[in-house]
């Protein structure tokens, strides 16, 4: 009896261990990674389905062949490293290297390789499972040239959480908005938004959820430093791999110096076109200015002509002498083409001064002059009128009703060059530049007398002294003692070429 129980476990036993192969070959055919084995000479015992797959070569084609033929002829060392570990009892974990298919193809794979042992415990062979990492490869090489591709860009390229939370920041975005990736990781991306276009971030957000795209949105963000840039925006949705919304991500272009471009080329046109105007009105107005005064000087040639009207004559050959000279001077566009010459100060403020009397009488305006006898210039005569004209002009147009206007005149040096010259100064105690308006000043076009001004005035002055080697200067208060003071430096002696005093 004892005989029979060994018998029927020795049966159970091999019963056991059949279904235990059995289970193990079931697996090993279903998988999706190529398990192979081979004896300790590298010809291979066995080939499972995804092997097949992978490499191209049936079972039948393979067996009993060597697994060199799956091996690319410069890494056929690689088989003699791995068959000694295999013999050393060695084990090799994800060995990633490559393979070949039957048809040529080169294909990425891991490896893991461990000895096979008979029943007395001696390694007769190898076991291998091999992974086709080609895709990922693929996928990983296309993550590193992406990621390449962003750091090495010049646009800022950056992304986000649908909380607004920055998550990336390349160097392109370093260098546009000054702060490094470590500062503003983790920051909302609301810290380089200006405060009152905070509410685009939250519409943004709201197409980006939408699954909408933002192409090439112009608006402004600040830097670090607290400067604006104008910057051109796209921004498209971040997915994961369910196809969920997760976040966006955004290039952000700096096109502030385009702007820069756009608006001076804009100028210049608009430049342009009043340049021609100036001619046009120069040219109707000129015309009829000359008969009128040829009128008026026949009329006053006429004897026995009453003292009275000889005066409202007189009165109006003047009155057209300064229309005459305001038409010459339209739009700032007038230049004299006498030669320089010596001019004394205080007569040209008297000049120009005389063409604004009534604008003086009219606001009851309080006027001083402190202008040294006999200080001179040797300049053009009409262009340092033209200067005087537009600062005299806006320090009125300035003041309110009983203001003040100083104007000064003193010997000076050119702070920078050291240069002798004399040194205009136009005072009011109006109602002094706003910080927001004291960068734009001297830009063409730019005015804050919207009914009545060009904006043309002091670009032109600046143009007219720096040409001269002069330059103009301004400070000003908006507080209790409000007012601007406009300086002017002008050198003594200016060598003026023929070709200059033709222009």
């Amino acid at each position: 009896m004892a005989g029979i129980g060994i018998q029927m476990g020795q049966v159970v036993h091999r019963k056991q261990h059949e279904d235990a192969r059995r289970k193990l070959a079931a697996i090993v055919e279903s998988s999706d990674d190529a398990i192979v084995s081979k004896d300790l000479n590298g010809i291979v015992t066995s080939w499972n389905a995804a092997a097949e797959r992978i490499f191209g070569y049936s079972a039948e084609e393979i067996v009993g062949r060597s697994i060199t033929l799956l091996i690319p002829p410069e890494m056929l060392g690689d088989e003699t490293v791995i068959l000694s570990k295999i013999r050393a009892g060695e084990r090799i974990d994800h060995f990633q290297t490559v393979r070949l298919r039957k048809d040529g193809t080169r294909i990425d794979v891991s490896l893991m390789i461990s000895p096979v042992k008979d029943d007395d415990g001696k390694i007769v062979g190898a076991a291998k499972i091999a992974r086709d990492i080609t895709q990922q490869k693929k996928s990983e090489q296309a993550a590193l040239q992406l990621a390449a591709i962003v750091e090495s860009s010049d646009d800022a390229i950056v992304s986000k959480d649908l909380n607004g939370i920055i998550r990336s920041w390349n160097k392109g975005a370093e260098r546009i908005f000054g702060y490094t990736a470590d500062e503003i990781i983790g920051q909302p991306i609301t810290r380089i938004i200006p405060q009152e276009l905070q509410e685009e971030e939250v519409r943004i957000i709201g197409k980006i959820k939408a699954g909408q795209r933002i192409d090439h949105f112009e608006t402004e963000r600040v830097s670090k430093n607290g400067n604006r840039v104008q910057i051109s925006l796209t921004i498209s949705p971040v997915k994961d791999r369910d196809g969920k919304i997760i976040g966006a991500a955004k290039i952000a272009r700096d096109v502030s110096q385009q702007k820069k471009l756009e608006a001076a080329l804009h100028t210049s046109e608009r430049l342009a076109s009043v340049g021609r105007l100036a001619a046009t009105v120069a040219h109707e107005i000129n015309n009829p200015l000359e008969a009128v005064t040829n009128y008026i000087y026949l009329a006053k040639q006429q004897p026995g002509l009453p003292a009275n009207l000889k005066r409202y004559l007189e009165s109006a050959d003047r009155e057209l002498s300064r229309v005459s000279h305001i038409a010459q001077q339209t739009l700032g566009f007038y230049r004299d083409n006498s030669q320089p010459v010596l001019l004394v100060i205080a007569e040209v403020v008297d000049d120009v001064l005389a063409i604004y009397e009534r604008k003086f009488q009219y606001k009851s305006l309080e006027l001083k002059r402190d202008i040294n006898p006999g200080l001179s210039a040797y300049t053009l005569q009409g262009e340092l009128k033209q200067i005087l004209s537009n600062l005299i002009s806006n320090a009125i147009d300035a003041c309110n009703e009983g203001g003040k206007i100083t104007i000064r005149a003193r010997e000076a040096k050119d702070s920078l060059s050291g240069r002798p010259g004399v040194r205009i100064t136009v005072a009011d105690n109006g109602i002094g530049i706003s910080a927001e308006n004291r960068p734009r000043v001297f830009k063409p076009f730019f005015s804050t007398k919207k009914e009545v001004g060009t904006g043309l005035g002091l670009w032109i002055t600046k143009d007219l002294l720096e040409k001269k080697g002069g330059h103009i200067r301004f400070r000003t208060s908006q507080s209790t003692h409000s007012g601007t003071v406009m300086s002017i430096y002008l050198p003594m002696m200016v060598s003026t070429t023929k070709s200059e005093v033709a222009a």
